[in-house]
């Protein structure tokens, strides 16, 4: 009781704040009309239960239940401030996880701009590889498990940033440490990706690209991978490959995304090299579509490469199918359903169906299928 109240509390006041700002969300002083601050802020209010809860055959964390719940997810609060061709960001977020009520910094940045094509971006940041850059433009409620297994969480570093109509070229340098530890090896990754957009106009887009991340772990914690379901709620690991010791890695994504309209197809293939005494390979693969019901033209942000939250009022239908492949560790699946509206530009609703399925994993003989339902109010300003 007292958890919901507290989140209740903290739910009302991003909300109100959000709301008091909209009419000042912006401020320019008069004394320097180059300066601009904005402030910017989201909260997610999910539900999530377990069909069938039984934790027979999956890893968890404490006593394994496998349960439902209503939560206050991932509320953040922040500030954008710009002044000619500098922007700094500043987020800090509430976020439920394995510390109940943690709260942390997430994108911490100082940008430079060249030019309207041209920008480097200093700070804790997203590496150029997986979709973690949607941030609140995600189609369903989480990540798909194959992005979540490989993508690596944000890190301190350097990124080039080159945008055009016709393609974009990323590419940076970031350590491998946890800003939390005070590690002096803390190795290192370099990115590279590459977007070619042979189609881009109002109506349609089409693209192609390629990410690849090389991973030197210094002093960090060992590598491992594994497959979770896509849910609010803590994760329910279906897979898992445990630590393997090695002192370096290799991840690799191809994609391709196409827009026409009403209509959204995209798909992702990401892998990893791990290189212990024997190089253990990993893959998969996932792939979703979208059509507006209610609406006329799905958005896509060149910047990003990726599609982002449609106009308000639009009712969208939504399929996502993820197969994650650890090979002798076991393999995944998971088909994803999902409906969202739009309702205006700071209030979306999601609904979400998922089945997953682990099999062929060393140690559990049984395939294991659990079923989730969940929703999400999300707010954002």
């Amino acid at each position: 009781m007292k958890r919901l109240l507290k989140n209740a509390f903290l739910t009302a006041g991003v909300l109100a704040l959000g709301l008091q700002a909209e009419a000042q969300i912006t401020v320019a002083p008069e004394n320097d009309p180059n300066f601009k601050l904005k402030f910017i802020g989201r909260t997610n209010l999910d539900f999530g239960t377990y069909l069938n809860r039984n934790d027979i055959g999956t890893y968890k964390k404490g006593n394994g239940e496998v349960d439902n719940a209503v939560l206050v997810n991932d509320t953040r609060l922040g500030f954008v401030a710009t002044k000619d061709k500098w922007e700094g960001k500043v987020e800090v977020c509430y976020t439920y996880g394995d510390t109940y009520g943690a709260i942390s910094f997430r994108d911490v940045t100082l940008k430079y701009s060249f030019n309207e094509h041209s920008k480097v971006t200093f700070g804790n940041q997203f590496m150029p590889y997986g979709i973690k850059l949607t941030g609140i433009n995600y189609k369903f409620t989480e990540d798909p498990s194959v992005d979540y297994t490989f993508c690596p969480a944000r890190k301190i570093g350097v990124n080039y940033l080159y945008t055009s109509d016709g393609f974009n070229l990323s590419t940076g340098l970031y350590s491998n440490g946890n800003v939390d530890k005070k590690q002096y090896n803390q190795g290192f990754n370099a990115g590279l990706q590459l977007i070619w957009r042979p189609v881009y106009d109002e109506t349609t887009v089409f693209h192609i690209g390629g990410a690849f991340l090389y991973t030197d772990k210094g002093s960090s914690d060992p590598f491992s991978f594994k497959g979770v379901v896509p849910a609010s709620m803590e994760p329910t690991t279906l897979i898992q490959t445990g630590e393997l010791d090695a002192p370096n890695c290799e991840r690799y994504e191809v994609q391709a995304l196409f827009i026409k309209a009403k209509w959204l197809l995209e798909a992702h293939f990401l892998g990893a090299s791990v290189n212990t005494e024997k190089t253990s390979s990993f893959n998969g693969f996932w792939g979703q579509v979208s059509y507006q019901i209610i609406g006329d033209q799905q958005k896509y942000n060149k910047v990003t490469g990726l599609p982002i939250t449609s106009a308000p009022g639009t009712l969208e239908v939504l399929g996502r199918f993820d197969y994650l492949n650890l090979d002798n560790f076991g393999k995944q699946t998971d088909f994803e359903f999902g409906l969202n509206y739009i309702i205006n530009k700071h209030f979306n609703v999601k609904f979400n169906y998922v089945v997953a399925t682990g099999k062929d994993r060393p140690d559990i003989q049984d395939d294991r299928t659990l079923h989730l339902v969940q929703t999400r109010l999300q707010f954002s300003f």
